[in-house]
């Protein structure tokens, strides 16, 4: 909001005529930069093995449930108990697995850090040099809902992903 604020100042005064704005579309970078394509295919490879086991771990927790109560009256007190305790356990590891793994802080999202965070650095250094060698004073991102209005002419996009592509 701050920033249309700035921008509806400036339009007032003569020195916006002078401001050299242009913008990017940083979700179209990140599904066209082979790059960022192949972070997020490693990530969906590491999420889906996560979600295998998981479901894995699910299902050995269902039979196990379901073996008990099929075989509740056969056992003795001392076996069913023994048994529910081996299906609570169960649930306990499945519990701190989904936690460990898929949760908030969990290994997934400290892997998507890693792994994202010199691509989000090399693509923010991308677009400050281009700022600064076309002399632009402002680089906005319409995915951030920042630019109301844009003429195509000005989108940078491209480049963007051209100057990233010639980085090997």
């Amino acid at each position: 909001m701050t920033i249309i604020c700035l921008v509806l100042l400036l339009s007032g005064s003569d020195s916006f005529a002078q401001t050299k704005i242009r913008y990017v579309n940083s979700q179209r970078i990140l599904s066209e930069y082979p790059e960022a394509l192949e972070i997020q295919k490693k990530l969906d490879e590491i999420r889906t093995g996560y979600e295998t086991e998981y479901n894995n771990m699910l299902q050995r927790y269902e039979a196990l449930v379901k073996d008990i109560e099929n075989q509740s009256l056969l056992l003795s007190p001392e076996k069913k108990a023994e048994k529910e305790k081996e299906a609570q356990d169960l649930g306990t590891q499945i519990e701190q697995y989904r936690y460990t793994k898929l949760g908030p802080q969990g290994e997934l999202y400290k892997k998507n850090l890693e792994m994202t965070q010199p691509l989000y650095d090399k693509i923010d250094q991308i677009i400050k040099q281009i700022g600064e060698v076309e002399d632009y004073d402002y680089i906005f991102d319409v995915v951030q809902g920042v630019v109301l209005y844009g003429k195509p002419a000005y989108d940078i996009t491209n480049r963007v992903i051209e100057e990233l592509n010639k980085i090997k």
